[in-house]
């Protein structure tokens, strides 16, 4: 076994059995994986769909990724930045994805998320 590095169960357990390579084991890892992957269906794009409704109240709203990779529930339609409070308001980029905005201009428009207007959420905090 010169020249070969084991672990040191496989050096306890005796001559039962062979050590396997490292490089033998990431190749049938990675070919299981690339197939793992290929089985995996694409996640259809929510905007192509025309909008979606709330699973609580039944409003209409469309899903958007936001640039962290999560989803979000937006409400349609624009409001004027001046009457969302900061941190809540979106702008929707021209690939779908929603930005958070920081500071805007008060007559600039943006987009609310869906969960903070959701009528059965507000009841079921209350």
């Amino acid at each position: 076994m010169l020249g070969r590095a084991v672990c040191a169960a496989c050096e306890k357990g005796g001559g039962g059995r062979e050590p396997v390579l490292l490089a033998e084991v990431l190749a049938s890892t990675a070919i299981e994986l690339g197939s793992a992957a290929r089985q995996l269906r694409a996640v259809p794009d929510p905007r192509a769909s025309g909008g979606t409704s709330c699973k609580r109240c039944g409003a209409a709203a469309e899903w958007h990724r936001t640039v962290r990779g999560k989803w979000i529930l937006i409400e349609p339609g624009e409001r004027v930045v001046a009457s969302v409070p900061a941190g809540k308001r979106w702008r929707i980029a021209g690939d779908g994805t929603a930005v958070n905005l920081g500071s805007s201009i008060p007559t600039d428009t943006c987009r609310i998320s869906h969960f903070d207007l959701c009528p059965a959420r507000s009841a079921a905090v209350a």
